[in-house]
């Protein structure tokens, strides 16, 4: 008997649904990029080719969003809902309490603001990593879809090595930018020399923020409960309030123009 596929495919991207420890080892031994997609960036999508792109090519995805769940859960579809908090409070735990021996990796760090670079610096000592592995990289206002080929970016991969690229920006941009790696960093083409290791890159938007102080703070309780939109809005509403109103009623209507791609078989 065939083992079945810890995985499904939903509006064409592949959804991880398997424990995730069992995920962070796979995409720590092979590489490969890792989107935490959300109500808002999938709703956009159906009108966005290039996002559309990034998510369908990505290795893995993870059902982040609360709201894209329970939608899931009534069409009969059960999925294992894994947060972007997960993953990073997994991935910068203490040294031998997560799954993945992390302080001794090489890690990228692309970050939005000077600010957030030092907040997150301040955080992984905390946490046992060493400064010497930590590399950052402040990321340009992208705009225009080219924009997101940064060559920059591209170049100081490759003089770096980094074992972890873990791009905390906005969704709906940081899939683009890890689709463009990609595309570009030699160690994914066809001809990369045998034994070359791929990066694992790590879409995981403002979430290592919650850990840092740089949003608000969200209790696991709260974030396995579904209320880290709740938590959000509190402490910010001006920003969050008009994003949750566009996407409850955007993601439906992208459901409605991508029918033809609920679910796929995986391959």
């Amino acid at each position: 008997m065939a083992t079945p596929s810890p995985a499904f495919h939903f509006l064409g991207v592949r959804f991880w649904n398997a424990p995730t420890d069992q995920l962070l080892a796979e995409i720590d031994q092979k590489g490969g990029m890792l989107a935490v997609p959300s109500a808002p960036s999938l709703a956009q999508m159906s009108e966005d080719p290039l996002l559309k792109t990034a998510y369908q090519q990505s290795h893995w995805s993870v059902m982040d969003g609360g709201y894209v769940a329970l939608v899931l859960r009534a069409m009969g579809r059960n999925c294992r809902r894994i947060s972007g908090l997960q993953l990073v409070q997994k991935i910068t735990a203490n040294a031998g309490e997560g799954p993945l021996p992390m302080q001794e990796r090489k890690i990228l760090w692309v970050v939005p603001t000077p600010e957030e670079e030092q907040r997150i610096d301040v955080y992984l000592k905390t946490k046992g990593f060493s400064p010497e592995r930590q590399t950052y990289y402040r990321a340009p206002f992208y705009q225009k879809d080219e924009d997101f080929n940064d060559s920059a970016l591209t170049a100081l991969c490759g003089e770096v090595q980094p074992d972890w690229i873990v791009l905390c920006l906005g969704g709906g941009r940081q899939e683009k930018v890890a689709y463009f790696l990609t595309q570009n960093l030699s160690s994914f083409q066809a001809d990369a020399p045998v034994g070359s290791r791929r990066p694992a890159i790590l879409c995981t938007g403002a979430a290592i923020a919650f850990l840092t102080g740089g949003q608000a703070n969200i209790p696991t309780w709260a974030d396995r409960l579904y209320l880290g939109w709740f938590l959000r809005i509190a402490k910010d509403p001006g920003a969050f309030i008009p994003r949750y109103f566009k996407a409850a009623w955007h993601f439906p209507l992208a459901l409605w123009k991508l029918r033809g791609t609920w679910f796929t078989a995986v391959s």
